[in-house]
C-alpha cells in the first residue's frame, strides 16, 4: 500500500510540475510573440515615416525643377548594376552585343522607340 501511495504522490507531484512548467512556458511564448510583435510592427511604423520623408524629398525636388522620375529610374538602374556579380554582367553584355548586332533585331527596336 505505501508503494502505491508513494508512487501516486510522486504522480501527482509530476503531474503539478508539468502543469507548472506548461503554464510558465505559455506565458513566455506569449511574451516573446508579444515582444516580436511589437518589434515587427515598430520596424513598419519606420519604415513608413522613412517613405514618408522619401515622398517629401521627392515632392520639394519636383519643385525645384529635378526631373525626379530619372534620377529614381538611374539610381534603380545603378543599383541592379551594383548588385549583379561580374559573371552576370558579362552574360549581359555578350547578349547585348548579339541583339545589338543583328538587324532585324536594330530595326524592330528603331520601330519601337521612334516618336508617334
Amino acid at each position: 500500500m505505501e508503494t502505491q501511495e508513494k508512487t501516486a504522490t510522486i504522480a501527482n507531484e509530476t503531474s503539478t510540475m508539468q502543469n507548472e512548467f506548461l503554464v510558465n512556458r505559455d506565458k513566455e511564448e506569449t511574451e516573446l510573440t508579444l515582444q516580436f510583435a511589437k518589434a515587427l510592427l515598430a520596424g513598419d511604423l519606420e519604415i513608413k515615416t522613412i517613405k514618408d520623408d522619401q515622398k517629401e524629398i521627392k515632392k520639394q525636388a519636383k519643385d525645384e525643377g529635378v526631373t525626379v522620375q530619372k534620377v529614381t529610374k538611374a539610381l534603380t538602374q545603378l543599383k541592379a548594376l551594383m548588385k549583379a556579380n561580374d559573371a552576370d554582367l558579362n552574360e549581359i553584355e555578350e547578349i547585348e552585343n548579339v541583339l545589338g548586332n543583328d538587324v532585324d533585331i536594330r530595326t524592330m527596336i528603331a520601330e519601337l522607340v521612334k516618336p508617334a
